[in-house]
């Protein structure tokens, strides 16, 4: 299937941190109306801003950032940028180039980098998350163990560089997060991951934990080209799968598609069902926080043509013609052939897992009886599994299955469960118990403010 080429390292309205690019001391950028800009090397650059509370930075713009070959590559000269776009990439730039360890891709994202809707602004200032893939996790911990031997337990810094690898890759998702550092005036959580790890998680949603988070509008500070095709990739099964997770034959508004692509990632998480783990309203507040939405149509628009997304009653009009504010109704063909397509495009690990599902009741329906009585031999049937996700014909009969999206989800929920609760197990490990406490202290702050706002919407509605 074409794909088409789009830029997929995305960034959005930035605020809730006070380092400033040239003094330690909070200021305000001047309020922008939002704008679309045009480097000249053609990559698309908006620009917004949103009020934010005195006691943080208003908000900055959005600049989608193209990967870079380099480590620290410097912007080019030029690229037209505002005063805004520049401030914001350069106030979290720096906290990656102060990295001595190898980095393939670092990105910034959250609720401290994107504004998400119904934020406290009389809180204190949510930190901000990065994502840093490098090509080795032993070399970078062994670098970064030498350069910020704080920002690890005691028992890493005695273990020493080959045991925190060990713990990265064979337990959770691979990941190893530090959190509640300072770079300056800027409190920090990273999660590091290997490239390797990384490429995989995006192609075949091994865990869906970092390629899930990738699924929303980050902002993009360095990548390397070699993961351009992954990103891509990881974008456009997303889309897929949130079409196919949409009532068939319902139009549904661009925010319903959003917000049914931000759900992926959490839809099997644990700390999405325990009190006080992760806040109720957290795909919600992603998808509507100021900006967001010019974020997720950079991501996905360029895929709705591949997808036969289009405008409901209106064929004719490019897609790149945006409309309202996300309540204009969109469509998609009800037909078996489109969803057949649909799950066909899904990532490896996904289909192999649909398709052990369905292989009792689907294959014997497609061969013949003798056919049917060799594949009763267990190595004939293996074989006959491998090659399960790759057959057309197959896939055709799965979509026929009255429970075939229920299927799907559950075996994506599968995917994330066991990954999103040994990574939180395991974050307690690599964190500390000081920092986890006030980490954990901090997300139940963050749940019962918005259980309170949802019983005051809920007495409203009365």
């Amino acid at each position: 299937m074409a794909r088409p080429s789009v830029n997929i390292l995305t960034s959005l309205s930035l605020g809730g941190y006070n380092a400033a690019a040239s003094s330690s001391r909070t200021r305000a950028l001047p309020r922008q109306a939002g704008a679309v800009y045009r480097s000249a090397n053609g990559v698309a650059m908006l620009s917004l801003s949103v009020s934010v509370s005195a006691r943080r930075m208003a908000s900055t713009v959005a600049a989608e950032q193209p990967c870079r070959v380099k480590k620290y590559p410097r912007l080019d000269e030029d690229e037209e940028m505002t005063d805004g776009q520049k401030r914001a990439y350069y106030q979290l730039r720096p906290v990656v180039e102060q990295f001595k360890a190898p980095i393939d891709m670092a990105v910034a994202y959250g609720s401290g980098v994107v504004a998400q809707a119904n934020a406290n602004a009389e809180g204190p200032p949510p930190l901000t998350d990065f994502i840093i893939a490098a090509p080795s996790a032993r070399e970078f911990h062994e670098a970064n163990l030498r350069q910020f031997p704080g920002h690890y337990p005691l028992y890493a810094r005695l273990l020493g560089p080959n045991v925190v690898a060990w713990l990265t890759e064979q337990f959770g998702a691979g990941m190893w997060y530090v959190t509640n550092v300072k770079f300056g005036e800027l409190e920090v959580k990273y999660g590091v991951i290997s490239t390797p790890t990384l490429r995989r998680d995006l192609e075949d949603w091994t865990t869906l934990y970092v390629s899930g988070r990738l699924h929303k509008p980050v902002l993009g500070l360095s990548c390397t080209p070699d993961l351009k095709s992954a990103l891509s990739s990881n974008i456009r099964s997303a889309l897929a799968l949130a079409l196919l997770q949409l009532p068939p034959g319902t139009p549904f508004t661009e925010l319903q598609l959003y917000e049914q692509i931000a759900g992926i990632s959490y839809s099997g998480d644990p700390r999405m069902s325990v009190p006080g783990a992760e806040n109720p309203e957290k795909v919600r507040n992603i998808v509507r926080g100021p900006g967001v939405l010019e974020g997720f149509r950079r991501l996905y628009g360029p895929f709705f043509a591949v997808v036969d997304v289009r405008w409901q009653g209106d064929n004719t009009k490019g897609l790149r013609e945006w409309r309202g504010d996300g309540e204009q109704m969109m469509e998609q063909p009800v037909t078996d052939k489109h969803f057949t397509k649909l799950l066909a495009g899904l990532p490896l690990h996904l289909r192999k897992n649909v398709a052990d599902h369905f292989r009792p009741t689907v294959v014997g329906s497609m061969v013949s009886p003798q056919v049917a009585a060799d594949r009763r031999d267990a190595a004939a049937a293996a074989r006959v599994g491998l090659a399960l996700h790759d057959d057309p014909a197959f896939w055709a009969k799965v979509v026929q299955q009255p429970k075939f999206r229920e299927t799907v989800a559950n075996e994506v929920r599968h995917i994330i469960r066991r990954p999103a609760l040994t990574q939180s197990v395991k974050g307690l490990v690599t964190a500390g118990l000081v920092k986890s406490v006030v980490y954990s202290f901090a997300k139940f702050r963050k749940w019962l403010a918005a259980k309170q706002k949802q019983s005051a919407r809920a007495q409203g509605d009365k």
